[in-house]
């Protein structure tokens, strides 16, 4: 056993053992240790979330991408598919949605009505899709130009894909550095989009203030509501495409 954890269970002891005293240390965590106003002002090299704010409340891009998907939502119909769980084709589908597909490559997801890869999903038929929603994964496939072809072929005819990408971010939680792969550009997107689609709308999400309060772990419960609606290209968080089969 470290030091660290007999000091660790010794202050929990401690504090289980004295209510108010355990009321005391939770108000000076919480509003002094964990205090954004403190943490911007210190010289700390670490954020003041490692899980992106998720501690927080929401994460700036989860509130970025529910932005994106929030004025796209009449996209969001007839049939579906999302990656790993099909929350967003629900909420913002609702009643339009008349069938939906989750795909995962993992087996375990018991989520999952589709076992396939996205860079080459033979499982699924052409022309099968009104509305496919990929929220932050292409930065988590090797070869994400395959994964758009591959959506390409599996819309139908005016069918919509609606991306997000990630333009700033700590590497992911759960693949960690060996299996997140991108970052994206405006310009990047459309280079890759652009082959495949010709009815393309690209924005970007974010300031320069936002990109440094997501990439330090901040919520947007830590955040001024003004500052999350301006948008600076030049300093993007993330990246949204509507991208329209034709």
């Amino acid at each position: 056993m470290t030091v660290e954890t007999k000091n660790a269970r010794l202050l929990r002891r401690l504090l289980n053992k004295t209510p108010f005293l355990k009321k005391s240390f939770r108000f000076l965590y919480r509003n002094i240790v964990r205090n954004r106003f403190i943490y911007l002002l210190s010289t700390s090299p670490s954020p003041i979330s490692s899980v992106y704010g998720f501690d927080r409340g929401m994460p700036l891009d989860r509130h970025f991408i529910e932005d994106f998907l929030e004025r796209n939502s009449v996209d969001i119909q007839g049939a579906c598919l999302e990656v790993l769980d099909r929350r967003y084709t629900m909420r913002f589908g609702g009643e339009a949605v008349i069938s939906t597909d989750v795909l995962d490559i993992d087996r375990k997801n018991e989520t999952a009505t589709i076992i396939d890869d996205l860079r080459d999903a033979r499982s699924i038929a052409s022309d099968t899709y009104d509305c496919i929603v990929l929220t932050q994964v292409l930065q988590f496939i090797d070869e994400p130009a395959a994964a758009i072809a591959e959506c390409h072929r599996i819309l139908k005819q005016n069918g919509v894909l609606l991306i997000t990408l990630p333009s700033i971010s700590r590497a992911d939680c759960a693949s960690g550095n060996e299996r997140d792969y991108w970052r994206f550009t405006q310009a990047g997107a459309r280079h890759l989009l652009s082959k495949h689609f010709e009815d393309l709308s690209i924005e970007t999400y974010g300031n320069a203030r936002t990109g440094m309060y997501f990439y330090a772990g901040f919520a947007q419960e830590d955040t001024p509501a003004k500052l999350l609606r301006i948008n600076d290209p030049d300093f993007p968080t993330i990246i949204s495409v509507r991208a329209k089969k034709t």
